[in-house]
């Protein structure tokens, strides 16, 4: 009886062995496949090498030194080397995991990301042409740096998945402990009203697109449901939330709910973006006083219509594109 066990141990471990260098031939060509596809349709990808590793389990995927150029040839991406892993059984389940550094290059500008752990994962449908059904994307002790300014996170994630529609994703950004470098916050906020460190940045929405996200798609955004935006910084915190529309060029339209405390601190900050004037944010304090509620937050009204963002009925600048 153990010796049948034991040929019948050698056996499967002998036909899985075999597999796993079939199946790794078939993730070599299908890497190489990629990128030819991506060249072709104007991307510019060189790298020293391309191995695959990982038996008897997984298939690791490794570039050596690769660089990205962008078909337009604006941004230009590079690093040391990148990883892309998968379970063997679970193909459609693959982790990409960056080093340390990387540099992005665009015009007049270099940009240095430095992590002690940036990864991703990401689970797509299990086709010739996949569809994204959910993606996750984590980073400790992030820092994003160009010449003069940068910010660095204690943590950032983004999430998104699919919600009931191929073409519909909750999408979420958490981000801790965000400071930004002395040049970028002498222009954010010049006169050191708020401290240096925001402590938590949280966004949920949900995202309607025109197609699923896909390596061959180009989606574009329809309609944006905030279901909760918040910011804690310092004494400071706000909460946003609405309902958008998304025009064809990408400009904005609805109505949204700004919920905030310390007020004060954050008229000051918005006048030193010039979002506001002085005179604007006097009047908007005017508004606001005595409309706190029992947990000290007061609620503005905010739209965007025509290309402009419009707050308690004051036109205060252009909407952003989405």
């Amino acid at each position: 009886m153990v010796k049948w066990l034991t040929i019948l141990v050698l056996v499967a471990a002998t036909l899985w062995g075999g597999w796993w260098f079939v199946g790794a031939s078939a993730v070599d060509r299908g890497a190489r496949t990629a990128i030819d596809s991506a060249r072709a349709q104007g991307w510019g990808i060189e790298y020293g090498d391309l191995t695959v590793a990982g038996f008897p389990n997984r298939f690791d995927v490794t570039l050596d030194a690769p660089r990205v150029m962008s078909p337009d040839g604006v941004m230009r991406w590079s690093a040391p080397f990148v990883q892309v892993l998968a379970l063997s059984y679970r193909l459609n389940h693959v982790i990409a995991v960056a080093p340390r550094e990387m540099t992005i290059e665009v015009p007049g500008e270099t940009i240095d990301i430095t992590s002690t752990d940036l990864r991703a994962s990401a689970v797509v449908t299990p086709s010739r042409q996949p569809d994204l059904r959910r993606a996750t994307i984590t980073a400790s002790d992030l820092t994003i740096r160009a010449t003069d300014l940068g910010a660095t996170f204690a943590t950032a994630v983004l999430a998104a998945r699919q919600n009931g529609s191929d073409a519909i994703y909750d999408v979420a950004i958490a981000l801790t402990g965000v400071s930004a470098s002395d040049g970028l916050r002498a222009k954010l906020d010049p006169t050191g009203t708020l401290p240096e460190v925001i402590d938590t940045l949280d966004i949920d929405t949900m995202m309607v697109l025109s197609d699923p996200i896909g390596i061959t798609r180009d989606p574009v955004l329809s309609e944006l449901t905030i279901r909760r935006a918040t910011v804690n910084w310092g004494d400071a915190r706000v909460i946003l939330s609405g309902d958008l529309t998304v025009a064809a060029d990408g400009t904005p339209d609805g109505d949204l709910t700004l919920r905030a405390r310390g007020w004060d601190d954050l008229l000051a900050f918005v006048v030193a973006q010039e979002w506001l004037t002085a005179a604007q944010a006097s009047l908007i304090g005017s508004g606001l006083s005595g409309l706190e509620d029992a947990e000290g937050f007061a609620e503005i009204p905010v739209s965007l219509s025509g290309g402009q963002i419009i707050v308690m009925g004051l036109p205060v600048g252009p909407a952003p594109r989405l």
